[in-house]
């Protein structure tokens, strides 16, 4: 479809096309103060520039009727709505949609030089002189001369300029195999409208606890001090306040683990935090694990600050292959070992809410697939325990709460099949003998051999063609290496599983409700204490729906209400314990002057 049809048509659908760009400064854990602001609308051909440090921003055009497009929208609406001004529904995001058609391809080079680079589009202004600008924007706030106006505003329609261009770029690109430009745009929007609320949820963030932050901050030293002192108990592997890998290897062998860890190239075992998940269910594992987290930081980790003493970093969505967000562990505590959620804490007059969707990834499995013994499973309320009982490992009278482990397994068990893991893996995930990992492993697949055959056909028809694809259009490029076959069989269900959660974002967003955090399947959500109730029920259903409008089944979702703290349970709830013990020693030592 020749470009000039494309605009024609999109004028046709929104009464202004904005290409906009805004200049700002950010610290770590706060919202972004805007310094500028340049937008050009497509229909009219009108370029506007305003200068806002300090100021309000009168916005030009109908906000609701237009279509914005932007390279990384988070930035543009998170300065929108620190302005006062709301967020767009209809957002083309050029960054989000050059994701698609480069993810698998390539991992880093999405910035919007970058980008433009790849479509050979060049801008008037040279990097050096970019970075310049964007340094002197950040260091200068909000002290700027005349001349400083002049330079950012150019530099800030530089990228408007460039962002236009490689608008159209990507509109020719996406148009060459697929003709339905009402699909290609909506699609878009979407999931730019997905970055909007992103941007919404990292304006929102995380209301804590923060004098009990700050204390732990300030106690942190003698806190690591401690810790260190009480893994070298049981574990013996640092040296000082230094990990030593020889102790390290004599622990593993001490275990029995030797056989089994991984290593690396040059022989030595591995200690990357992908090896420590899979062996975690080992008690002692799990223990250095949380240890080598807290003992490796500066300051406890998992929290960003900002100067309302909410935590805030970016969600980076769009992050992981399969379109899930990718907040950094260090900076969201939903990415830190689970007992540092405990500092959450919602406002005097306020509850947080966390939503999660009961057995996300085994609905998309049944749903997708069309598996008749799985569909059974999960309408049943609980496929694990289903599943169990349906092989006959437990008796039909048995509960969650009178088989924890053996549910607990086949839970693990059931969903290894969406990543083709192996009885070995398996074996060591759990902690079992070989035998007894086949066993459980042979009778799942048994009694799931649809879902196996579905997911093999998924698998060949999308190598033929060169991608994996959502019904929304987020897609997994195959390049000529060789594919890991496990994520390739988990790709469907967890990119599903994220476009599950973006309609939920966008609803949830929509019907009013302050979202603190997505994760991965579920919500946190801020809501005043009156009415709470009424409006746990409504924002059950909201989600409820949004699964059903992706996958055709509305997964239920379990509610976990924080009045205070963000309170953990078993093994999560006793490690903060130990650590709250170890920050009262600390701060009585500290204060002692011991």
């Amino acid at each position: 479809m020749p470009l000039e049809l494309i605009l024609q048509t999109l004028k046709e659908w929104f009464s202004h096309i904005i290409v906009i760009d805004y200049e700002y400064k950010q610290l770590a854990g706060n919202n972004p103060k805007p310094v500028s602001c340049v937008m050009k609308d497509l229909v009219t051909g009108k370029t506007t520039k305003q200068w806002l440090a300090g100021k309000k921003q009168k916005f030009p055009y109908s906000i609701p009727d237009s279509l914005f497009i932007c390279h990384y929208a988070v930035a543009e609406v998170s300065c929108m709505i620190a302005l006062g001004l709301g967020k767009p529904k209809h957002i083309f995001d050029t960054f989000v949609e050059e994701k698609k058609m480069m993810n698998g391809l390539i991992k880093i080079g999405f910035g919007l030089l970058d980008t433009c680079e790849r479509y050979g589009v060049k801008g008037l202004m040279s990097d050096d002189k970019k970075e310049f600008w964007r340094n002197h924007i950040i260091n200068n706030y909000p002290n700027y001369t005349a001349e400083d106006q002049e330079g950012i505003l150019k530099y800030n329609e530089e990228d408007v300029i460039t962002t236009e261009k490689l608008f159209y770029k990507q509109l020719e690109t996406l148009t060459k195999n697929e003709t339905d430009l009402k699909k290609i745009i909506s699609q878009a929007i979407f999931h730019g409208r997905s970055m909007g609320v992103c941007a919404q949820i990292e304006h929102n963030r995380i209301p804590v606890d923060w004098k009990l932050y700050e204390d732990f901050n300030k106690y942190f030293p003698k806190i690591k001090e401690l810790e260190i002192e009480e893994i070298n108990k049981s574990c013996n592997v640092y040296d000082g306040d230094t990990f030593s890998h020889e102790k390290f290897a004599k622990f593993i062998e001490r275990e029995g683990l030797a056989e089994r860890w991984p290593k690396t190239p040059t022989g030595r075992f591995k200690t990357d935090s992908r090896t420590f998940y899979r062996f975690q269910h080992i008690p002692k594992i799990f223990d250095l694990k949380n240890a080598i987290f807290i003992i490796g930081a500066r300051k406890l980790k998992g929290y960003q600050l900002g100067e309302d003493k909410r935590s805030r970093t970016s969600l980076h969505p769009f992050g992981q292959i399969t379109g899930r967000t990718n907040a950094s562990p260090a900076e969201s505590p939903f990415g830190a070992p689970r007992m540092i959620r405990t500092i959450i804490h919602p406002d005097s007059d306020s509850i947080e809410v966390y939503c999660d969707y009961g057995a996300q990834e085994a609905a998309v499995m049944a749903f997708l697939s069309g598996d008749p013994k799985m569909l059974i499973a999960v309408k049943s309320g609980d496929p694990y325990l289903h599943t169990a009982k349906f092989v006959k490992a437990l008796p039909a009278a048995a509960t969650k709460k009178s088989h924890p482990d053996i549910r607990e397994k086949f839970k693990t068990s059931y969903l290894a099949l969406a990543y083709k893991q192996t009885p070995y893996g398996l074996s060591a995930k759990l902690g079992i003998p070989f035998y007894q990992a086949a066993h459980i492993h042979g009778n799942i697949s048994r009694a799931f051999n649809h879902y196996n055959d579905w997911i093999t056909g998924i698998i060949n028809n999308s190598t033929l063609r060169g991608y994996f694809i959502t019904k929304y259009g987020w897609r997994y490029n195959l390049s000529n290496e060789k594919n890991n076959p496990k994520r390739l069989a988990n790709w469907p269900v967890q990119s599903c599983g994220s476009e599950i959660l973006r309609m939920a974002m966008i609803a949830v967003d929509e019907a009013g409700f302050e979202i603190s955090m997505c994760v991965h399947d579920a919500l946190l959500v801020h809501m005043p204490r009156k009415n709470c109730a009424a409006n746990i029920r409504k924002l059950k259903k909201i989600m409820q729906d949004a699964a059903g409008k992706v996958i055709d089944f509305k997964i239920p979702v379990d509610t976990k209400i924080i009045r205070k703290h963000f309170d953990q349970e078993n093994e999560h709830k006793l490690k903060w314990e130990m650590l709250y013990k170890k920050y009262l020693t600390a701060k009585e030592c500290t204060d002692n002057g011991q």
